[in-house]
C-alpha cells in the first residue's frame, strides 16, 4: 500500500466505480485516504440503544453486532485486517475509525449500567467490551459455524452468562 498507485490499479479502480479519474482524484488526493474511505464503509456504526436496563441494552447491542458479523463485508474487513498492520499509519486510522468507536459505544453502555448500579463493583468495562465483542465475532466465525455454532443460536446462553457475570448482587433476578 504505496502512497501512489501504478497506473493499472488507478485504472481498476476507475473502471470498477464507472467514474472518471478525475472524479476519483478530487474527492481522494492520497491513494491511502481512498483505501480508508472503502474501509470506513465496513465499519459498523453502533448508537447505544439507552434502554435504561443492563439487560436490554446489551441485547439490541447484541443484535445489532451479530447482523452485522454475518453480513459479507464482515468477512472483507477481517480479510483487510490482517494486511493493515504491515501498514501502521492506515492501521492506526481504521483502528479508531472501525474499530474503537464500536467498541466506545458497548463500553459506554457499561458505564451506564455501572452508575446505575447494575454492575459488581471493580468490573474492567473495557475488559467487559472485549469480551461482548469478541465473543460475538467468535460465534460469527467460519469455524464456529462448522462447529453448528452461531452467534444467533448463542445469543440466550451468551447473553446469561455474560450479564449475570456482570450484574451487581443486589440487582441479580
Amino acid at each position: 500500500m504505496r502512497a501512489s498507485a501504478t497506473p493499472s490499479r488507478r485504472n481498476d479502480v476507475e473502471a470498477r466505480t464507472k467514474v472518471a479519474k478525475r472524479t476519483l482524484y478530487s474527492r481522494w488526493t492520497e491513494r491511502d485516504d481512498l483505501i480508508l474511505a472503502g474501509l470506513n464503509t465496513l465499519a459498523l456504526d453502533l448508537v447505544a440503544p439507552r434502554t435504561g436496563s443492563l439487560v436490554g441494552d446489551p441485547e439490541a447491542l447484541y443484535d445489532e453486532i451479530a447482523d452485522a458479523l454475518d453480513s459479507p463485508r464482515w468477512l472483507i474487513a477481517a480479510r483487510c485486517s490482517f494486511e493493515l498492520p504491515d501498514h501502521p499509519d492506515l492501521y492506526a486510522r481504521f483502528q479508531r475509525d472501525c474499530i474503537d468507536k464500536p467498541l466506545a459505544v458497548v463500553e459506554d453502555v457499561l458505564r451506564d449500567a455501572q452508575l446505575r448500579g447494575e454492575l459488581r463493583a471493580g468490573i474492567d468495562r473495557s475488559v467487559a467490551t472485549e469480551t461482548f465483542t469478541g465473543s460475538i465475532a467468535g460465534f460469527s466465525s467460519h469455524i464456529a459455524r462448522l462447529r453448528g455454532v452461531s452467534a444467533y443460536g448463542a445469543r440466550a446462553q451468551f447473553l446469561d452468562v455474560f450479564l449475570h457475570g456482570l450484574r451487581a448482587d443486589d440487582a441479580r433476578e
